[in-house]
């Protein structure tokens, strides 16, 4: 929601008006120090810790690392801290002109640091959720961060860069988005479409061992085919920030020109689809996106049932852009769809739970689904079967790509995003047919998927034969191929969904 302020003195004041933060590593006390500036503060500032990290649905405990919280005025004198709601601290500015509260943030997160903040004798990083807070009522004034790093540290961040370690961003929204790296490690580039990439290699003791050049060149193979796909970017750089080292967390996170990924530090990452999949993000939610994820409301749970389309189409098409990229083959593509098939297949909430219902009620699991209903594995199957869908309906002409192209040009920042029926009104649009029975029995209903859909664009969903059954399997391991008994037709619209109609060779 924003709020709209009456009167043209009011509007120029908040336009120019900016909030400072510093950020100080202190790695001997394995800890951060934190300090937000205000300046012609209300009577009663509110300083709020994020009760939850955008990317990953589920509350956080953030202030529980909180600590040594004070507030002064310019001269240093202190001023009164209510702590009275466990993620809030609410100032008495006593009439001063400026104020500031100043805070450590325990940087104890497993590994290198993934959903909130490590610091190391060599490193730290911050995800912004973790360590800034935001002052209520002032998040969309810009913000400036001063960085005050030690002596030999780096800094990676898409924040864009001042001097003297001064950072700027549009906003609280948008600084929290921009994870800051600072400490020891190696970093690549790469340009696409005259846009530059960086990718950086975080190593325990700096001691990378995969070859890092191969892997930049297959994460620029990866990144190319959304670019062509959508033929504009909400970024003007993206980073990858590539964690060589597994905590409590294995896999990626996404935020608007920067995916974060814990891996283990092994000879070889081939990251490939992981990899699709974060910077795919970087259009697909955080620019197509259901209204309650941006602006956040970061005090209490945003539910949306299109989690499925905000996850789970993003898998499908990092699945797609990783065949795409030449790193993996046809073969490999049909067999990892075939595997989400088995996965939704072997589970029980799929039969009691729609995929809308687990997207609004992952927060009470583990962010990822409800029981054993992952939005990301039907999610995937869903934008299959749509895109199949589409491609029918349009004879080829469309793909769930104008879906996309679509959505993006209506939705992405500062435009608001999608409202929790758009996607199928915008289906149907695209593919000039009113596919909403089609779209309800796969998103809004407990039946059993219509896997025979594909058979419309030349291919076709199987158990195989009992010789071709794994022995040890628990339930069947399905096959998705190409029909060798399909029309000419069907055979046509099967290049037209393996290829796609956005340039990619």
């Amino acid at each position: 929601m924003r709020r709209i302020l009456v009167g043209f003195a009011c509007l120029t004041s908040v336009a120019s008006a900016t909030v400072h933060y510093k950020l100080i590593p202190e790695p001997e006390a394995r800890s951060i120090v934190v300090s937000i500036t205000v300046d012609h503060p209300h009577q009663f500032e509110t300083f709020r810790i994020p009760g939850w990290s955008p990317g990953y649905y589920q509350m956080a405990s953030y202030e529980k690392k909180v600590s040594d919280v004070r507030a002064a005025d310019s001269q240093g004198n202190g001023l009164k801290v209510d702590n009275s709601d466990i993620r809030s601290w609410r100032v008495a500015s006593n009439g001063a002109s400026e104020e500031t509260l100043s805070y450590r943030v325990l940087g104890d997160d497993p590994g290198l640091g993934f959903f909130a903040v490590n610091v190391q004798s060599d490193k730290a990083f911050m995800n912004g959720a973790a360590a800034f807070m935001y002052v209520d009522g002032r998040t969309t004034e810009d913000v400036d961060l001063t960085i005050k790093n030690r002596d030999g540290w780096d800094v990676a961040t898409p924040m864009t860069p001042g001097a003297n370690g001064r950072f700027t961003a549009g906003g609280y929204d948008e600084f929290i988005d921009h994870p800051i790296q600072l400490g020891e490690f190696k970093r690549r580039t790469f340009t696409l479409s005259g846009i530059p990439f960086e990718v950086d290699f975080v190593a325990p003791e700096n001691q990378v061992r995969c070859n890092m050049d191969a892997e930049t060149e297959r994460l620029k193979a990866v990144s190319a085919p959304a670019l062509k796909l959508f033929h504009d970017a909400g970024f003007k750089k993206y980073y990858y920030i590539i964690h060589l080292e597994v905590g409590n967390f294995s896999g990626g996170l996404e935020h608007r020109a920067c995916n974060v990924q814990a891996v283990a530090n092994s000879g070889e990452l081939h990251l490939d689809d992981l990899a699709a999949h974060e910077y795919f993000h970087a259009w697909n939610v955080k620019q197509i996106r259901p209204k309650v994820l941006g602006p956040f409301d970061y005090t209490q749970p945003q539910r949306t049932g299109n989690l499925w389309f905000s996850e789970g189409v993003t898998d499908y098409y990092a699945k797609l852009h990783t065949f795409q990229s030449g790193l993996r083959t046809e073969a490999w593509l049909q067999n990892e769809i075939a595997d989400q098939i088995r996965q939704l297949q072997s589970g029980q909430t799929r039969k009691i739970k729609t995929v809308e219902e687990a997207s609004r009620n992952c927060w009470e699991q583990d962010g990822f689904g409800f029981g054993d209903l992952s939005f990301y594995t039907k999610g995937l199957l869903a934008g299959f079967l749509l895109d199949s869908a589409i491609i029918d309906a349009t004879n080829g002409t469309k793909t769930l790509d104008d879906v996309m192209r679509t959505l993006f040009q209506r939705c992405r920042l500062p435009k608001p995003g999608f409202d929790e029926d758009e996607l199928r009104t915008t289906i149907n649009e695209v593919a000039g047919k009113d596919l909403s029975g089609l779209y309800n029995k796969i998103v809004r209903s407990t039946d059993e998927m219509p896997y025979s859909i594909v058979s419309k664009i030349g291919m076709k969903v199987g158990v195989p034969s009992q010789e071709r059954q794994s022995p040890s399997a628990n339930v069947a391991e399905y096959v998705v191929e190409t029909d060798p008994a399909a029309s000419p037709h069907a055979k046509a619209l099967y290049s037209v969904w393996l290829h796609r109609l956005n340039g990619v060779e």
